[in-house]
Order: C-alpha cells, then structure tokens, then sequence
C-alpha cells in the first residue's frame, strides 16, 4: 500500500524541507490511509528499529570502550539521541505520518537541548584545584615538622637523664668513697678537706696608726680591686722604722704618705692600716686597692728571700680571700709610671717570675 502512494506521488523527497511539502500535499488528498492502521504499522516499525538499534548501538559501544578506552557520558548521550531521532525521520517519511513527523521534530529539539546542557562549555576543561594539593604539602610538611620536634625533644630528655644518672653516681662514690673514722660525720671530713686548701694567713703583726689627716685618713674602703706592690726607697731601713716615719707624719705634715702592710728585709710582716680603710699609697687607686711596703738591703731595690717568701704569701692570701687573680697583682709603676719597686720595673722577668710563684702558691701542711 505504502509503494503504491509513493508510485502515484512520484519521486521519493530526499530531506526535511521537500518532505515537508510532500507531506501538505498528501494532507489534502482523500487517498491516504487510516489513522489506526497507520500508528500501529508506525510502533511496529519503531519498537523494531529502536530494538535493533539498542543492540547495535550496545555492540559497538562495548567495543569502543574496550578500544578506545573511557568515553564521556554527553558524548555518548549525544550520540545516541541524534541516531534516534534519525530512526523516527526516517520512519515517518516511510509512513508518511504526520505524528510521527511531529514527533521526530519534537525528539531533535529535546537532544539539542539535552547536549547543550551537558555540555555547556565544550572548550573548557577541568584542570583540578592547586589548592587541594597545597593543602596536602601544607600538612606534609607541618607533620615532618612535628615529628623532629618530638625527636629533639625525646633527645634532650636522654640526654638529660643520662647526665642525673652520671651526677648521682659521682657524688654517691665521692660521699663513700671517705670512710668517716671517730665519730665524725661526711660534712665535717669534707669541711676540713676544704679548710686544708685554703690559704692561711701569714704571720701578721698589728700596729694600727693613730687616725689623722696625713697618713690614716680613716676613709672606708668599700671594694678591693687590686693588690699594688711598692718598696720602701731606703735601704736597710725596717719594718718598724718606716712604720714610725707613716705615724710621724701626723706631726710633720710634709706628706700624705701610708701602706696597709709594710714587709721587713727578715721577712717580718706589720698591718698599719686595717682593710677597711683607705691608705694613702696610690693617688688614683686608693679607693679600691691594698698596698704592701716592702723593705730592701741591696742598693739595687732586690728583695731579700726572707721579704720575697713573705710577699708571695701575703698577696696569695688576699687574692683568695678577695676572689682576684694575678692579673689584678699590680706594681706602683703600672698606675702612674713611678719606679716602684725599682728591681721588678727594671727587671720584667723578675715580675713575671713573682706572679708564677704566687699563682703557684701552695699552703704549707701543718
């Protein structure tokens, strides 16, 4: 029936635009045939097409996947809408319905508009975040980070522990290492180990000056910085002797003159002036220093062993009982450029060999 109309129509039209004319022009003829027959003849055709259609679509969709590999879904959606759509124009020009043109129409506007929201930027591609990557590295790095923190610390800790076990142990084997003998205890054995290496004082003899303005002023000493060596600047004289010319300036008023110590050429030591006060010996220094006169026999202003033995005791003694060094061991001359004493400005090696001795000072074991 169909190749009939098609025979009395003429030439089958090749698109869209001829079939539309066709299709006006057969609207208007009384030869066509009834709606029913037609629809039905229509879904037959459709449900063979699209059935075989999906099959075949399936078969080759496998196959390019598993050829080609992950394909995405617009594309494919896109892809099958445009077959349908030619099934059901391709049927409808056939069977010559006009429903099923409608149809067709109505089925290619909806896969346009289905592919133009799938695909609303076809040129534009997802290149992914950086931040969800920084991110990442950011905590990477915070987590190594936490890690050496933790492992220093965990360091430290040994390190701490191993010095109190090494401590605990020392200062245990020192307290047993003494066996306490009479009834003594630890403190008092180590107390007199301490005492034993301590410097005991020489042999003073004290004979304060009386106060006056010209040779004990009676000003406080407030701070001991250095210990200044001088000599007396007449020979054979003694220790007495100078100590009488100091008390005898009271009366004479000629000079300012003074030294908290005078030692003699037979190694006697005097105490003039206490430790609280301020003698007059060095114009610059008084105010923070200890002076010590020492009586000579030579004209060459040499000490005596006796003077010399004596000497080094004495300024080992302050030195400890002051907490000062031999650097602060000082001679008249290094503080205002006198020859004072005259053999050790003279003789630098002699100086030098003064401060090794009383660096090297060892007290005398009773």
């Amino acid at each position: 029936m169909g190749q009939a109309q098609r025979s009395d129509a003429g030439s089958v039209p090749r698109n869209r635009a001829e079939y539309a004319v066709e299709r006006r022009r057969k609207q208007s003829g009384t030869g066509s045939r009834s709606g029913s027959a037609r629809g039905k003849s229509a879904r037959d055709n459709i449900s063979v097409i699209y059935g075989g259609g999906s099959q075949k679509r399936a078969g080759s969709g496998a196959h390019r996947s598993a050829r080609n590999g992950k394909e995405s879904a617009s594309r494919r959606s896109a892809d099958r809408d445009g077959l349908e759509n030619l099934d059901l124009w391709e049927i409808s020009r056939e069977s010559d319905d006009t429903r099923m043109m409608r149809l067709a129409d109505r089925e290619q506007v909806r896969s346009v508009q289905r592919s133009a929201r799938s695909r609303p930027y076809p040129d534009r591609r997802y290149t992914g975040n950086p931040r969800p990557v920084n991110s990442v590295k950011r905590r990477r790095a915070r987590k190594r980070r936490l890690n050496l923190y933790r492992l220093f610390v965990f360091l430290m800790i040994g390190v701490c522990l191993i010095l109190i076990y090494q401590t605990t142990g020392a200062v245990y084997r020192m307290l047993h290492s003494t066996k306490p003998s009479g009834g003594r205890g630890i403190v008092e054995v180590m107390s007199e180990k301490t005492e034993a290496n301590r410097i005991q004082p020489p042999e003073i003899m004290v004979d304060y000056l009386e106060p006056n303005d010209f040779s004990r002023p009676g000003t406080e000493l407030r701070k001991i910085k250095s210990v200044f060596v001088h000599y007396t600047a007449n020979p054979g004289t003694s220790a007495a002797q100078n100590r009488s010319y100091f008390a005898n300036l009271a009366t004479t008023q000629e000079r300012s003159a003074s030294a908290h110590f005078i030692i003699g050429y037979e190694g006697e030591l005097i105490q003039c002036i206490p430790l609280e006060e301020q003698a007059y010996a060095v114009a610059t220094r008084n105010e923070d220093s200890v002076s010590i006169e020492c009586c000579y026999v030579d004209e060459n202003g040499e000490f005596t062993q006796e003077t010399y033995d004596t000497l080094v005791h004495t300024l080992a003694w302050l030195t400890q009982e002051y907490h000062l060094s031999v650097d602060d061991i000082l001679r008249h001359y290094d503080c205002g450029g006198k020859k004072c004493p005259i053999y050790y400005v003279e003789h630098e090696e002699a100086w030098e060999k003064l401060l090794a001795d009383v660096e090297n000072y060892k007290p005398e074991k009773p």
